[in-house]
């Protein structure tokens, strides 16, 4: 393998670039792992939109639906300019160029006439195949053996740790919710997961594997114009997940050390690739810096992440979170491997140890470091299983050997098959925010008719989320980070939907945002009464069955 310095091309990487063309049983285990991840991806996103009920639809989001909505009123502002502003929040504040994803899925709804649910829809198909694609390619370039490369593609796309054993304690307990849900629902760490659910994650793992494989090619063939590649897709993710770059930047950063170290000499042409990548992707990540430091509410924004009480989980629950897969990959690592003749060896572990000081580092997005571990983790438990594990169970006999893989493999798959089933019983409730009742639906489309940015319009959370994804107004409350404020808001929205709020102070709350509309819904509690006690403030615009709109009065009404 390569030292600093390496060969144009060795036989091995003849013989991988081969394999590439000629290995069809391969490929043919791929395809039949991709048709299943394709199945199991979609059929509950298809049952919920095939099942729903006829008084209410299907609003295309399984998992993180606040979070979705968010980027759903960014797609809205997109749709009609490059610049959005945060509209899930009543303070007025300048539009902005922020997120380059969402713009792009904006443009393609324009220009193909599809509404958000469909492009996003299609967004999740795209970044599903990305990330198929991306992978596939880097594990021909970094693993050698096809069983080895077949087992880690398996574990990277549908490990999911252990949490499961928190659900089995819930109901051995009797308690009410699971314990530490953060060990079973963290979905940076669960590419199953992000595949089915959150399209800018795995577009954002897409674009780390690609980054990474070009950085390798530009380093094997001693070719400065992969790293050129690798700072375009660079400047891709810096406009998308600017903070991924700090994965990027250190896997990259400890590796060209440890070959420093090893070697014993500067590796000048690796750190001529570094310079480029970093010329080439840093602007963006620092040109979202500086929006953050210098516009208060984009600044303000990033501040609330602390709202939802999600960072990464402390050592003894991170074991949970990763569970049979990071045992796996800890038993097979060695500190040797940071000296090996092998430089991909040197690479896998850089990768895989940067994280563990990335995911504790004291910032609010902490938790978000752990997107990419599963790749340098499952490569590292792979080849423990194939080296050590199969030839110890293989002595111990046939039976061992068969016990013993499905013990792994079905403990390292046991929560995604959890979390599955699951997505059935809660999309099977058809309940709210996942559905909304066509009354709702009325609302929204009443709203997006005569609304417009200069509008504030005040909701419970849960139906004002909704709000900046269908009109152009501004919402009153929408978001646990987009909402500045956030609690004061949520518990401001409550006193001025409730009927026996006195009028002045909910004429003060509605003053204080210059509310235009409130919308109540019967969930919320009693309309009829809000009606009759808010008769001085509120004047009914809209009216259904069980949603009323309220223009709020001002002294010239």
């Amino acid at each position: 393998m390569a030292v600093t310095q390496p060969s144009k091309l060795t036989i091995t990487d003849q013989q991988a670039g081969q394999r590439l063309l000629i290995d069809t049983a391969e490929w043919r285990f791929y395809g039949i792992v991709i048709l299943g991840l394709m199945i199991v991806i979609w059929a509950p996103i298809v049952f919920a939109f095939v099942t729903a009920p006829p008084d209410r639809q299907f609003m295309g989001v399984v998992d993180g639906v606040a979070d979705h909505n968010q980027y759903f009123a960014w797609m809205r502002s997109f749709m009609q300019a490059d610049l959005a502003a945060n509209r899930l929040t009543p303070e007025v504040n300048e539009p902005a160029f922020f997120n380059l994803l969402w713009w792009a899925t904006a443009r393609f709804s324009v220009i193909t006439g599809v509404s958000y649910i469909t492009a996003y829809t299609i967004l999740r198909l795209v970044a599903i195949l990305a990330l198929l694609g991306s992978l596939l390619i880097f594990l021909q370039l970094i693993v050698e053996h096809p069983r080895q490369r077949q087992i880690a593609f398996w574990l990277i796309c549908t490990s999911s740790g252990l949490g499961v054993i928190w659900v089995i304690v819930k109901y051995i307990a009797a308690l009410p919710d699971a314990p530490f849900p953060i060990s079973i629902y963290t979905v940076e760490p669960n590419t199953l997961m992000i595949m089915q659910a959150f399209p800018h994650f795995t577009m954002a793992l897409a674009l780390i594997i690609a980054i990474f494989s070009l950085m390798w090619l530009g380093w094997r063939k001693q070719q400065r114009r992969y790293a050129i590649a690798a700072g375009i897709v660079g400047a891709l993710l810096a406009l998308q997940h600017a903070y991924d770059l700090l994965i990027v930047y250190s896997a990259l950063g400890l590796f060209g050390l440890l070959i420093w170290w090893r070697d014993r000499r500067f590796p000048s042409l690796l750190f001529q690739q570094g310079v480029i990548l970093a010329l080439f992707s840093a602007p963006g990540a620092l040109y979202l810096a500086y929006m953050v430091a210098n516009e208060p509410t984009w600044g303000r924004k990033l501040e609330q992440f602390d709202n939802a009480g999600v960072f990464t989980p402390n050592p003894a629950l991170l074991v949970i979170l990763l569970g049979v897969p990071l045992l796996l990959a800890l038993a097979g690592f060695r500190w040797r491997m940071f000296r090996s003749a092998d430089d991909r060896e040197i690479f896998i572990a850089a990768w895989f140890v940067v994280h563990f000081g990335l995911m504790y580092l004291p910032l609010k997005f902490q938790i978000h470091m752990l997107l990419g571990l599963q790749v340098p983790m499952m490569l590292l438990a792979t080849r423990f299983i194939d080296e050590q594990l199969i030839p110890a169970l293989r002595r111990r006999g046939r039976h061992a050997l068969a016990i013993g893989l499905a013990a792994v493999f079905g403990l390292s798959i046991v929560t995604s098959v959890y979390i599955q089933g699951w997505r059935f019983v809660y999309l099977s409730r058809y309940e709210q925010p996942h559905y909304l009742t066509n009354d709702e639906i009325a609302a929204l489309q009443w709203l997006q008719q005569h609304t417009t940015g200069d509008d504030v319009v005040l909701a419970d959370i849960e139906f004002g989320q909704f709000v900046p994804v269908w009109s152009d107004a501004r919402a009153y409350i929408a978001h646990w980070a987009g909402t500045l404020d956030f609690f004061t808001k949520r518990n401001n929205a409550r006193m001025a939907l409730d009927p026996a709020t006195p009028a002045e102070q909910r004429r003060q709350l509605l003053d204080e945002f210059g509310v235009s509309y409130v919308v109540m819904r019967d969930r919320d509690g009693a309309r009829a009464e809000l009606s009759r006690r808010g008769a001085a403030e509120l004047e009914i615009v809209y009216e259904n069955g069980t949603v009323s709109v309220y223009r709020v009065r001002t002294a010239s009404r």
